[in-house]
């Protein structure tokens, strides 16, 4: 492993990024370490790589980089290219190399991003099977992703002590990528479902969510959850993403202006100010709006 991008690992832990990100990034290292070490059997750190490298490493994955020597998708091209960009940008200006190597080469077309979200129906039959599960529990966790939008390792790292509820009005104190935290509105129905399940509660842990093995609820065994209910209703998209997916796209729905859509998502620039072109990707329409749309100029 190079130790440029020991660095890089390094700056990136103390940013505060999470787990998930430092894991990608360190995924499409290996996979260009691994490629340039076999083409350029002499080379001795992987950071040392020139534009012709980079430009030879594109062409091979628009080849047979992908899975079984088939050309790898567009979004994972891309997300190589912003990782490795990333990358070399850090070791140019940390003054390892004499710049980024990087920059001048064309980059992959962007793949098109087709969000994945629950339509009213598939809402409403996911939460009666949930609700069929009698499963408290459960059923205040896909609460809180579908009507917060809670990321599943937000869920997961959920304390007590930053949940706020009364009567009338309620939040939740989240602690968000990068040490970019903010605070969610908790309304009515997610107050209930937390409140009756937290009621029941008889254990002394300071986690919102807890499982029987452990006081903290593992951000697996949430997935597993929602893989549970996934099979039961087949409804194939359901997952925690989509669950989150739903939410801005729900939001955006209903008329909110992006710029509230980005503070409730968690979407914000390295400034702290919201970053509402993350946010645009919901305002695509599904299949459902483009049905309603069609009907409201019906004469029936």
């Amino acid at each position: 492993m190079s130790q440029m991008f020991d660095h890089f690992i390094l700056q990136l832990d103390q940013s505060g990024v999470a787990e998930r990100t430092v894991t990608n990034y360190q995924s499409t290292w290996n996979v260009f370490s691994k490629w340039i070490m076999k083409s350029n059997p002499g080379l001795r750190d992987p950071g040392m790589a020139t534009q012709k490298d980079i430009s030879d490493f594109k062409k091979e994955m628009l080849i047979s980089g992908g899975r079984g020597g088939k050309p790898a998708s567009p979004g994972t091209m891309q997300l190589y290219f912003v990782h490795l960009n990333a990358i070399f940008r850090f070791f140019a200006q940390k003054g390892f190399i004499p710049d980024n190597p990087v920059g001048p080469i064309k980059k992959p077309p962007a793949a098109r991003r087709t969000p994945k979200w629950l339509s009213r129906n598939d809402q409403n039959a996911f939460l009666r099977e949930v609700r069929k599960s009698a499963d408290k529990r459960d059923y205040a966790i896909v609460i809180v992703m579908v009507r917060a939008g809670l990321r599943v390792h937000e869920l997961s790292d959920l304390l007590k002590t930053e949940l706020t509820m009364s009567p009338r009005t309620g939040s939740a104190y989240i602690r968000g990528k990068g040490y970019k935290d903010r605070e969610v509105p908790l309304n009515a129905e997610v107050r209930s479902a937390l409140e009756s399940y937290l009621a029941d509660r008889i254990d002394n842990s300071p986690y919102v969510f807890v499982s029987q093995r452990s006081k903290k609820f593992s951000v697996r065994g949430i997935q597993h959850i929602v893989e549970k209910y996934r099979v039961r209703t087949k409804i194939e998209h359901l997952s925690c993403h989509s669950l989150r997916h739903t939410f801005g796209h729900d939001l955006v729905a209903a008329g909110n202006d992006l710029q509230k859509v980005a503070m409730l998502m968690g979407h914000y620039k390295e400034d702290g100010t919201p970053n509402i072109s993350m946010t645009m990707i919901y305002t695509t329409p599904g299949a459902e709006d483009l049905e309603a749309a069609v009907e409201s100029i019906s004469w029936t």
